[in-house]
């Protein structure tokens, strides 16, 4: 008898805890759906941008930024491959805040490759992939605190080529539609910026220099065209700029013309045309975000030079 009463006291207790445990995880799931239901990929797109974790005022802070992101979503696993547009998980990025597009810009921020990704802290529940273009809104923001007004092209590349029937090698050809609209929208622009990010080993991609990791710069230009020594002579000057602030954080300027490569890349549009391959895949979003603010501050010293 004492047994039996034993072992039904046993069952109750069992019972009870895995009621106990049961109503913890409903709760907690319960609560994570209803914060989650706040949480709109403009939002998180906007928190990344406007919060201290990315503006990194100290290498703290960016620990902090990359270790939620690690966190949170984890490590994806790579193939070294040359981004080809089909096999980005994020073909477009959102602008978290439109109004961030100054008047009567100066410098036009764009990606020809939207969907060019760096290092892979997916923020899956949301389909949020750091992208060029999330490099580009940091950008136009860290121009627009310098002064420069700067604003980002939106518009997507996928509907331009589906439009015109278009297939994505005709990628440059789409750009500079948008490239000519802009121009018609707002006389005051003066340069037009792609950015990209390279395909390159992680080691070649970085460069740590005074306590801080950054996403090293290459510029490529396309001579193709007949102006191109106007194209080369700006990012000559950048990149020399950009060295004399951090050393070695731009790997110089690629020339590519010839068969078997695009070797204009819309820079026959204007003398002030770019094409910049911010970091690469592997690079994480905090790197780009270092040399971001000294990107910025090159842009600014040439242009008023």
């Amino acid at each position: 008898m004492r047994k039996r009463f034993i072992s039904q006291k046993k069952t109750k207790f069992r019972l009870k805890f895995f009621l106990i445990i049961s109503l913890i995880v409903i709760s907690f799931a319960t609560c994570l759906s209803f914060f989650s239901s706040f949480l709109t990929q403009n939002k998180i797109i906007d928190f990344l941008l406007k919060s201290n974790l990315l503006t990194d005022s100290s290498e703290v802070e960016t620990d902090v930024f990359d270790f939620l992101l690690d966190y949170t979503i984890g490590k994806q696993e790579y193939q070294d491959e040359i981004y080809n547009g089909e096999e980005s998980k994020a073909e477009y990025t959102p602008d978290p805040n439109p109004s961030e597009n100054a008047s009567s810009p100066v410098i036009y921020l764009y990606n020809t490759h939207q969907g060019e990704e760096y290092n892979g802290d997916v923020l899956s529940e949301h389909d949020l992939v750091p992208t060029v273009m999330l490099a580009a809104y940091r950008l136009r923001e860290t121009l627009n605190n310098e002064g420069i007004n700067t604003m980002v092209e939106t518009n997507k590349i996928s509907e331009v080529l589906k439009i015109n029937n278009w297939n994505y090698a005709s990628s440059y050809q789409a750009s500079k539609l948008l490239l000519n609209d802009a121009l018609n929208k707002f006389s005051t622009l003066k340069y037009f910026i792609d950015i990209h990010r390279d395909a390159i080993p992680y080691e070649s991609s970085i460069l740590e220099y005074n306590g801080k990791t950054y996403a090293k710069i290459l510029f490529v230009i396309g001579v193709d065209h007949e102006g191109y020594l106007e194209n080369l002579n700006l990012a000559e000057k950048l990149s020399q700029v950009l060295n004399q602030k951090v050393p070695n954080i731009s790997r110089g300027i690629m020339k590519k013309g010839g068969n078997g490569v695009n070797g204009i890349y819309n820079q026959d549009f204007s003398a002030n045309t770019i094409l910049i391959e911010l970091g690469g895949q592997y690079n994480k979003i905090s790197e780009v975000n270092n040399t971001i603010n000294v990107l910025s501050l090159a842009l600014k010293e040439v242009i008023n030079s």
